[in-house]
């Protein structure tokens, strides 16, 4: 995960990679009342809000995500509180960030995940006014929120994670909580929707678009010989290709084309209204051609 420190009304943002020393020194120059980062470690991260009060989000092991807080002036810190419970291992890093009275919290856990292995638990926590209540969502099997915005009034935020093939955001609104997590991916592009069939007339394949939370996908359906239909993800996708991924057996058994092989073939649409081809990903080599019907 990406250390953030964090300065300014607005929040703007330096990722600090030389760990706490580096976190400490930019705080310095910050401007007057801003909330900045004061502590960045691998197991605890802490930050003081515009107010001067302080919070802290630590990891301990065998109990999980702890939270504790204190009011401006050194006065005591409060009692730690477990925001999240688990016994898996917490990952390297707590990323904090602040606008007004509202803190929140990004932090991963998962077994061995500080000897490379990715997070299985991602935790994306919110605080606001006395602390005294946070805000939690966990998504497991996750490989963690890249960053996390909050609205300059401190009511709303939006955690965020952006691939090649798509983006998720999960909002938080206050009095509310969290809502649903969603997904945008990548659309198809038009020359591709539809029906084409294989010029021997062996088989077809259809095209359908991307929907929240559902990515663009391809039906390729035997019209001649043993039965084989399976539907497939398309994840890689550009202008004039698309990849299909994960193939999913709906009738019949796999055959020649249907699927066609994972990881080393595309359907590519080089103009609009043209043809389209089955195509080998090392050398180009045309496998099929499709037209519409």
């Amino acid at each position: 995960m990406q250390r953030e420190c964090v300065f300014g009304v607005a929040g703007a943002v330096l990722l600090a990679t030389a760990g706490i020393t580096a976190c400490q020194g930019d705080a310095s120059a910050a401007p007057p009342g801003a909330a900045r980062v004061v502590k960045d470690t691998d197991d605890e991260a802490v930050i003081e809000l515009s107010d001067g009060r302080r919070v802290s989000l630590r990891y301990q092991a065998g109990t999980g995500l702890l939270e504790r807080h204190r009011s401006a002036g050194g006065k005591p810190w409060s009692h730690a509180k477990t925001v999240y419970a688990t016994k898996t291992d917490p990952c390297q890093g707590i990323d904090l960030k602040a606008k007004r009275a509202t803190v929140t919290v990004r932090a991963n856990l998962g077994q061995y995940c500080r000897d490379g292995e990715p997070p299985t638990e991602s935790v994306a926590a919110v605080g606001t006014g006395g602390l005294g209540k946070w805000d939690t969502h966990i998504a497991k099997n996750w490989d963690g929120w890249d960053r996390v915005d909050i609205a300059r009034d401190g009511k709303s935020a939006t955690f965020s994670s952006k691939s090649w093939a798509s983006a998720t955001t999960l909002d938080w609104r206050a009095g509310k909580g969290f809502g649903e997590v969603a997904t945008t991916y990548k659309k198809l592009g038009e020359r591709f929707l539809g029906t084409w069939r294989a010029e021997d007339g062996s088989h077809q394949v259809t095209f359908r678009q991307s929907k929240l939370n559902v990515p663009a996908s391809v039906t390729v359906e035997m019209l001649k010989g043993p039965t084989c239909k399976v539907r497939m993800d398309l994840i890689d996708i550009w202008e004039d290709r698309a990849q299909p991924r994960g193939a999913k057996v709906l009738a019949g058994e796999k055959t020649t084309y249907c699927p066609p092989e994972e990881f080393n073939s595309e359907y590519v649409v080089a103009t609009d209204g043209g043809p389209m081809e089955l195509r080998n990903l090392g050398d180009a080599t045309a496998l099929v051609t499709y037209r519409k019907p």
